[in-house]
C-alpha cells in the first residue's frame, strides 16, 4: 500500500512539472485560445531515411522550439476532457505517434520523458506477438507496459489490429473489402471484420495500460462512415485523420485533424509557422459581453457599485444604471462635457455580471471594438466611431 501512496504522489508530481516549465512562456505569448495542435510523428531515428522519419536531433529540437515559444504540452486525457467542453492551456499541444515502432522507446521517450512532455502513441496491435519480426521494429508488450506504468503522460492507443496494409486490389484493409476464392465479403461480414478488429486491439492493450483504449488514428489516414460507424461499435470514442487543421470542439470526435510534423524537411521554426497557419479564427460568442471583463481587455476599467456602472476609457468617464438606457457622460475622451449617450438596449444583469451589447459599448467609448478570434478577447481601434 505504501508504495502504491508514494508512486501516486510521484506521479502527481510529474503532472505538474508538465504544466510549469512553458506556462510562464504562455502567459506573456498567447498565440491561441481554446484549440490545440494536434502533431503528428511516426519514426525517430538517425539512420532510417523516409518521407516519415526524422533525427533525433531535429525532433528534440522542434519540441524546444515550440516549449521556448510558449506552447504547452497536454495529455491525452486532457485533450478529451477539452473536446468535452473543459477548458485547455493557451497554446495546447498533444504530440502523437503513429505505427508502434520501437524507436518511440529507443530515441524519443527519452527525450519526452526529459522534456516532461506527454504524447500517445497508435500501436498496430497484431505486432505485439513478434515485435522484431516487421520491415520496422516495433514496440513490445513490456516496452509499452514500461513507459505507461512509469509516467502518467505516456498513452498507448490504437491502430488497428491488423489493418495496417493494403489488399490486393490497392484498397485501405480498413475501408476495403476481402475477396476470398473469387467472392466478396458481404455488407455485414465487412461489419463484422471491423468491429472484431477493433475490439482486439482495444483487448490487447487492455492488459497493458490501466486506463482502456477508446482512440484511434485511422490506417494512412483513410476511413469512410462505415468504417468510422463499426470502429465506434468496437468501442472506440475518438478517432484521428491526417487532416492539416487545429483541434477545436466544433469538429467530429471520429475525425480529429493532426498537422505533420514528421518529416526531415519540417524545422523546428517551420513546424511552429504550420501551426499558426493552421490556427482557426473563432467567431464571437455572442454580441453581448460582460461590461467589467470587456473594459479591462478593451484597456480601459469598469466599476459596479450596487447599480451604478462606472465605466473608463482614455480620458472619457461615463456612469450609467442598471436596466436603464441612459449612460450620463463626466467627460468624453477629449476632456469636455458631453451630452447623454442613449443606448439601443439597458444595461442588464445575467449570472451576477452587468452586460452590455458590443455596439452600445463602441458608442460610450467613442472606438470601434475588434474581436480577436486567436485569443479570443476584445480590442479597441484608435480611429473614433463617432467624433
Amino acid at each position: 500500500m505504501r508504495k502504491l501512496v508514494i508512486r501516486a504522489i510521484t506521479l502527481s508530481i510529474i503532472g505538474l512539472c508538465l504544466v510549469i516549465p512553458s506556462l510562464q512562456a504562455a502567459k506573456t505569448n498567447v498565440l491561441y485560445k481554446d484549440q490545440v495542435a494536434v502533431i503528428m510523428y511516426h519514426h525517430v531515428d538517425d539512420d532510417a531515411k523516409s518521407f516519415g522519419t526524422i533525427t533525433t536531433k531535429l525532433f528534440q529540437d522542434q519540441l524546444t522550439f515550440l516549449k521556448g515559444k510558449g506552447y504547452q504540452f497536454i495529455t491525452l486525457s486532457q485533450f478529451k476532457e477539452f473536446m468535452n467542453g473543459a477548458s485547455v492551456p493557451n497554446n495546447a499541444v498533444l504530440v502523437t505517434f503513429d505505427d508502434g515502432y520501437e524507436s518511440f522507446y529507443v530515441n524519443a521517450y527519452p527525450i519526452l520523458k526529459d522534456m516532461r512532455i506527454p504524447a500517445v502513441n497508435f500501436v498496430i496491435t497484431r505486432d505485439l506477438e513478434n515485435p522484431l519480426a516487421s520491415y520496422i521494429p516495433s514496440l513490445s508488450q513490456d516496452e509499452i507496459a514500461e513507459m505507461t506504468s512509469d509516467t502518467n503522460f505516456i498513452d498507448a492507443q490504437c491502430h488497428t489490429d491488423d489493418f495496417h496494409h493494403k489488399l490486393p486490389d490497392g484498397s485501405a484493409a480498413l475501408i476495403g473489402r476481402l475477396v476470398t476464392n473469387g467472392k466478396k465479403e458481404t455488407d455485414e461480414e465487412y461489419k463484422q471484420r471491423v468491429i472484431k478488429d477493433t475490439q482486439t486491439c482495444i483487448t490487447k492493450l487492455s492488459a497493458l495500460d490501466p486506463e482502456p483504449p477508446d482512440t484511434l488514428a485511422y490506417p494512412y489516414g483513410f476511413y469512410d462512415d462505415k468504417a468510422i460507424e463499426y470502429i465506434r461499435q468496437g468501442g472506440i470514442k475518438y478517432a484521428f485523420t491526417i487532416m492539416p487543421e487545429m483541434a477545436t470542439r466544433d469538429v467530429d470526435l471520429m475525425k480529429i485533424p493532426r498537422i505533420n510534423a514528421g518529416n526531415s524537411l519540417i524545422t523546428p521554426e517551420g513546424l511552429h509557422n504550420s501551426i499558426i497557419r493552421s490556427i482557426i479564427a473563432l467567431t464571437p460568442p455572442t454580441n453581448e459581453v460582460p461590461i467589467v471583463e470587456t473594459m479591462a481587455q478593451l484597456g480601459g476599467k469598469a466599476t459596479v457599485s450596487g447599480n451604478t456602472v462606472t465605466i473608463q476609457y482614455k480620458t472619457g468617464q461615463w456612469t450609467g444604471t442598471l436596466n436603464s438606457q441612459k449612460i450620463t457622460v463626466a467627460s468624453n475622451n477629449s476632456g469636455n462635457t458631453a451630452k447623454p449617450v442613449t443606448l439601443q438596449k439597458a444595461l442588464w444583469m445575467k449570472n451576477n455580471q452587468i452586460y452590455i451589447t458590443l455596439k452600445d459599448l463602441e458608442t460610450v467609448i467613442g472606438a470601434q471594438i475588434v474581436y480577436n478570434p486567436t485569443v479570443q478577447s476584445f480590442s479597441a481601434r484608435q480611429t473614433p466611431v463617432i467624433k
